[in-house]
This record gives C-alpha cells, sequence and structure tokens, in this order.
C-alpha cells in the first residue's frame, strides 16, 4: 500500500505554517464573502421585495448565497490551496472499491449528527429559559408568530430558509440538498483535509471538521456540522475519494429539508404554536394528519437516531492503532496515522497562531454574535 511521506524538520514545519496561512486564508475570504452576501441581500429585502416580490426576491437570495457562500470561496480555496501535490478532480471523486460499505456508515452519521443537534437544541433551551411548551417549541422552531414577517425575514438563518411557495421550495431542496453537499465538501473534505494530510491523517480530520463547523455562522449548526464533519473526514480517508462524504452529506441534508419544509408551512406552524389562522374547524380536520406526518419522522428519527449511536459506538470500539505509533507503519490501520515529526501541541501553536487563522477566529466569532460587523456596515452606508 501506499505509504505517507512525512517530511523532516524544518522543511515539515514550513510547509505545515503554509498551509495553516492558506487555509486561514481561504476561511477569511469566506467570511469576508458571506459579509458581502449578507449586506446585499438585506439591501434587497429591505428596497426590493415590493418590487420584485416575495417569491423572486426569496430566489434571488438563494442564487447570491450559492454565489457568495460556495462559489467564490471554492475559487479562493482552488487557487490557494489546490497545487500539484493534490490528487486531480477525478482522484477525488474517483469510485472506492467498498462505496456500499462506506455509503453503510449514514445510519451512524446520521444519529450522532442528530444526537449532537438534539443536545444543543436542548442546552439552548435551557439557556433560554422557555416557561411554556409553545416557548420552546417557538424556539426550537425558530418561528414567530407573525406568520407573514416569518416569510419575510432576512435570507441565510432557518427563518430565512422557510420557502414561501412550491417554486421556492424546490429551489432551497436543490440548495440545501445539491449546491451544499458539492461544494462544502470539495472546499472541508477535498482541499482543507487533503492539504492537512501529510501532517496528521487525524489533525486533518479535526481541523477540517472544525472549519466546516464555524463555516455555517452560528453555534447549534456549529455543534452537529463539527461532528458530521468529523464522521465525513474519516470515510474520506479511508475510502481515498470524496465521492461517498458527498452522497453521505446530501441524504443527511435531504432528511432535514424534507422536515423543515414539512414543519415550516403556515398550517404546520400555526398548529404548533396554537394559532388559529384558518379557523378552529379547519385546523381540526387537519390535526390527525399532521399527527401522522409528525408520528412517521418521530419513528424514523429515533430509530435512526438511536440505531446510529450504536452502530458508531460500535465502529469506535473496532478501531485499531488508536494515537499509536503504529499507525504510522501501517497503511492499513482502521485509524489515521498521526504524524510524529512534529507534537500535536506544537502543530495546534502554529495552527491557531498564524495570522489568517487569527482573523478567521475573529470573524468566526462576529458571525455566531450575529454578524455584527455587518450590521454595522450596513448602518454606515445605507
Amino acid at each position: 500500500m501506499e505509504q505517507t511521506t512525512i517530511p523532516t524538520t524544518p522543511t515539515f514545519t514550513a510547509s505545515f505554517k503554509d498551509v495553516c496561512f492558506k487555509i486561514g486564508f481561504v476561511m477569511t475570504i469566506f467570511f469576508i464573502s458571506r459579509i458581502l452576501c449578507g449586506l446585499i441581500s438585506t439591501y434587497i429585502h429591505n428596497n426590493l421585495t415590493d418590487v420584485f416580490g416575495i417569491s423572486a426576491t426569496y430566489i434571488l437570495h438563494s442564487v447570491l448565497s450559492v454565489v457568495f457562500l460556495y462559489v467564490i470561496p471554492t475559487m479562493a480555496a482552488i487557487a490557494v490551496i489546490k497545487d500539484n501535490t493534490h490528487p486531480s478532480f477525478a482522484e477525488l471523486y474517483h469510485k472506492p472499491p467498498r462505496l456500499a460499505k462506506a455509503l453503510g456508515n449514514f445510519p451512524a452519521m446520521y444519529g450522532l449528527g442528530q444526537l449532537a443537534n438534539v443536545l444543543m437544541l436542548v442546552i439552548m433551551w435551557l439557556i433560554a429559559k422557555a416557561a411554556t411548551p409553545k416557548d420552546a417549541v417557538e424556539a426550537m422552531l425558530g418561528a414567530a408568530l407573525d406568520q407573514q414577517e416569518v416569510l419575510e425575514r432576512s435570507f441565510g438563518t432557518m427563518n430565512g430558509l422557510i420557502p414561501p411557495d412550491w417554486l421556492c421550495a424546490i429551489v432551497i431542496f436543490i440548495h440545501m440538498t445539491v449546491a451544499a453537499a458539492l461544494f462544502e465538501e470539495f472546499i472541508f473534505r477535498g482541499l482543507i483535509l487533503t492539504a492537512l494530510k501529510p501532517y496528521g491523517n487525524g489533525f486533518a480530520i479535526i481541523v477540517s471538521a472544525f472549519a466546516f463547523g464555524v463555516a455555517h455562522g452560528n453555534i447549534q449548526q456549529f455543534v452537529y456540522t463539527f461532528v458530521l464533519g468529523i464522521v465525513l473526514g474519516y470515510i474520506t480517508i479511508q475510502t481515498k475519494s470524496i465521492l461517498a462524504s458527498t452522497i453521505l452529506h446530501a441524504l443527511f441534508n435531504s432528511i432535514s429539508a424534507v422536515m423543515m419544509l414539512f414543519l415550516s408551512t403556515r398550517t404546520i406552524q400555526d398548529w404548533l404554536l396554537g394559532q388559529q389562522l384558518n379557523g378552529a374547524e379547519e385546523l381540526s380536520e387537519t390535526s390527525s394528519v399532521i399527527m401522522a406526518g409528525i408520528g412517521i419522522y418521530f419513528v424514523v428519527f429515533v430509530s435512526l437516531l438511536v440505531t446510529g449511536v450504536a452502530l458508531a459506538v460500535r465502529r469506535l470500539l473496532r478501531i485499531k492503532d488508536f494515537g499509536t505509533n503504529a499507525a504510522l507503519k501501517n497503511d492499513n490501520a482502521q485509524f489515521p496515522q498521526i504524524a510524529a515529526e512534529l507534537p500535536t501541541k506544537r502543530r495546534t501553536i502554529l495552527l491557531v497562531t498564524s495570522v489568517p487563522v487569527i482573523l478567521t477566529v475573529i470573524l468566526a466569532i462576529d458571525a455566531f454574535a450575529g454578524g455584527l460587523i455587518g450590521s454595522f456596515v450596513y448602518r454606515s452606508l445605507f
């Protein structure tokens, strides 16, 4: 089997610092692009919604999101990170010998991701100290009582993803399941993880997963996307391809997209929040259908959650050479190899002290805080 070559010091240290600089630069471009997308989307929402209408404005927001959050960062990543040492596009997307087995990790990936998501929701609920079930549901759905206001909120949040009609629903479904999976896997697993592999596969998985999580721009999504990033990174290392991780990513998002669309309709939100927009009699006729839909999803969700966590624990217990030097000598080791040339602590210090990485952290904190920089710039300009 092909062995991973570990550069010797000081070449190893210099090349590692160079990669950290490049990754930090790409992530900085990503967050700046995110701020620009927010500025343009906010301007369109505030000034052009009445001109174009809600549906056209919604689709325009989606297109802007793809351009600024996916296309521009991808072009920057290709220009900065990808070089002659990187696999070609054909190599990145080659069909691994055991693709079906890799895709069989979906229950484990889904279970771990949703477990992290549920735990984060519970923590957020406790922090918010929701006094009533109504408050809890409202907090978890991110929905306001004013249904029309929900549809008119800015794009880029759960509220902004709510489609006003079926055309927009199709657009956001494609956005979440196709565009997100393709672009995010290419950037975070295809480029960032691959660039870090020579410096320790385990280190590469954690760093790329962390970058993947913070790129989502809020604490709730960060937790479960970080967990997903670890699983997808591990699968990428094992298959030496991002084909399986891209498919798994799309499957995960498709379930979330379908349920989000179901819960985002006015009738469902009205029923969940105890509103009476359609009248009590008409609403009661739909209750059985709503309960059946929620019940089916709940059964599937819990089944995948329990089965997935059990399979993930089983997989972890079977991993060999975890964190040992034997992983360096055995390319068939089930856990990624670890670079011994530079201690993990030293690699971490070099990473977090890189100037572009520091700037990325500042911009990520701003995004987690609600986009204070973007708000300040918007008020200053408009």
